[in-house]
């Protein structure tokens, strides 16, 4: 009896080092995903005079590029207030 018991002490310290273990390995593996998981992000996609006036309609980079700028710009007025 007296080895069943230290088995199963010996069995559950294992466990709950290894668990913990395992959750500092995580936790540090998804840093970064974690800082973002409970954001909710809502993009308003509003097509704005300057960018629909662009003169070069094949450079699809510059266009995403100046509509982010326009988002980002919109988003930290409306943080600001």
């Amino acid at each position: 009896m007296l080895i069943f018991f230290l088995i199963s002490i010996l069995i559950l310290a294992v466990y709950f080092i290894v668990k913990k273990v395992f959750y500092l390995a995580k936790r540090n593996l998804f840093k970064d995903q974690s800082a973002w998981s409970g954001k909710d992000i809502k993009i308003k996609y509003t097509k704005t005079k300057e960018i629909s006036e662009s003169t070069s309609p094949d450079n699809f980079l510059e266009i995403i590029a100046k509509e982010s700028k326009v988002y980002l710009d919109d988003q930290s007025k409306k943080e600001a207030e």
